[in-house]
C-alpha cells in the first residue's frame, strides 16, 4: 500500500466533509430534536400538574359531596327527631284534653245523676204522700 499525496488529500477532504456536514446537518437537526424534547418535557409537566390538579379536584368534589350527604343525614335526623318531639307533645296535648273532656263529661252527669236522683226522691216522696193521703182517706 502506497501513501501518496492523493491519499493525504482524500483524509484532508473527507475531514472538511465532516466538519462541513456537522456544521450544516447534524447541529440543525441536534438542535431539532432537543428543542422537541424540551416541548414534549414540558407538555408533560402541564399534563402532568393538570392530572394532579383533576384529582385533587374530584377529591375534593368527593369530600364535598360526603360531607353534604352527612349533613343531609344529619338534618334529616334533626327534622325527624323534632317531628316526633312535636308528635309526641300534641299527643299528650290531646290525651290531657280528652283526659279533661272526660273528666268535665263525668262532672256533668254526675250532676244530673244528683238532679234525677233528686227529681225521682221528690216525685217518689209526692207520690208516696199521694199514697198515704188516699189510703188515709179512704179508710
Amino acid at each position: 500500500m502506497e501513501f501518496n499525496a492523493t491519499f493525504l488529500v482524500s483524509i484532508i477532504s473527507f475531514l472538511c466533509f465532516i466538519v462541513i456536514m456537522q456544521k450544516i446537518l447534524y447541529a440543525p437537526i441536534t438542535k431539532v430534536v432537543e428543542e422537541r424534547e424540551q416541548i414534549i418535557g414540558d407538555n408533560y409537566d402541564t399534563a402532568k400538574s393538570a392530572s394532579d390538579k383533576t384529582s385533587s379536584i374530584y377529591k375534593d368534589r368527593d369530600d364535598k359531596l360526603n360531607e353534604a350527604a352527612t349533613n343531609a343525614k344529619k338534618l334529616a335526623a334533626d327534622k325527624l327527631a323534632k317531628a316526633n318531639e312535636e308528635a309526641k307533645a300534641k299527643t299528650t296535648e290531646a290525651k290531657q284534653n280528652s283526659v279533661e273532656k272526660i273528666n268535665a263529661a263525668k262532672e256533668d252527669i254526675q250532676s244530673q245523676c244528683e238532679k234525677i236522683n233528686n227529681e225521682i226522691n221528690s216525685r217518689i216522696n209526692d207520690i208516696a204522700e199521694n199514697i198515704s193521703a188516699k189510703v188515709l182517706g179512704e179508710i
